[in-house]
């Protein structure tokens, strides 16, 4: 006999291993049913009443981690965003709540804190060029930041989730992901965005928000 000698509790566990194996990888084909895909009008009906709801957003704040590679170089650091209105602060702290940067802008310009220094320009970009030879989009991020494309800009490729979201956008030559979003009644509001363009990565990951 082929297995003399074999405990019969030994055998049973080696004949019940064809059913456990095919137990196991029937259980792995298994996948949760996808979602179906909504019309790309009902998500663009969707898009409009989350747009105006967005519009109305003009006060908040934003507290999370910022991630930044440029040529050469790259780091992270903590960053608070305070909106109201048109006008702008944004603190930048390293490690240990080490305060990098603050930015300021206002109808008098804008306004940058650094090293002890103060620097003013007239707009953010032409002074964060002056100051560190980077072309970063910061007028652009507080819409970004929101999941709403900068108004008045023709060339603008936008792409919706089925929740009426943006999931993909490209503005003046800047590339933006939003890979997770967070619920903020009455509206979701982006939890993580990356923002690309040439060499130079941006991605933001939002620990808070406060809306007013």
């Amino acid at each position: 006999m082929l297995f003399k000698g074999v405990p019969q509790s030994v055998m049973r566990n080696l004949f019940s291993l064809p059913a456990l194996l095919l137990i196991i990888l029937v259980s792995g084909c298994a996948t949760t049913p996808k979602e179906p895909e909504l019309s790309l009008e009902l998500r663009q009906t969707l898009w409009e009443t989350r747009y105006k709801e967005l519009q109305q957003m003009n006060h908040w704040q934003l507290m999370g981690r910022l991630g930044l590679r440029v040529p050469d170089q790259s780091g992270s650091m903590s960053v608070e965003w305070l909106q109201n209105q048109q006008d702008f602060t944004v603190y930048l702290d390293g490690p240990l709540g080490q305060s990098l940067a603050k930015i300021e802008s206002n109808d008098h310009g804008i306004m940058v804190e650094a090293d002890g220094k103060r620097y003013q320009g007239h707009t953010p970009e032409a002074l964060l060029y002056d100051l560190t030879g980077w072309q970063l989009p910061v007028s652009y991020l507080r819409f970004w930041i929101q999941g709403v494309p900068v108004p008045g800009i023709q060339e603008t490729s936008m792409q919706l989730d089925n929740e009426g979201q943006l999931s993909h956008l490209k503005q003046a030559g800047w590339t933006i992901e939003y890979l997770e979003y967070q619920s903020q009644p009455p509206v979701s509001l982006p939890g993580r965005i990356r923002v690309e363009k040439d060499d130079i990565q941006m991605t933001l990951v939002a620990r808070r928000w406060q809306v007013k």
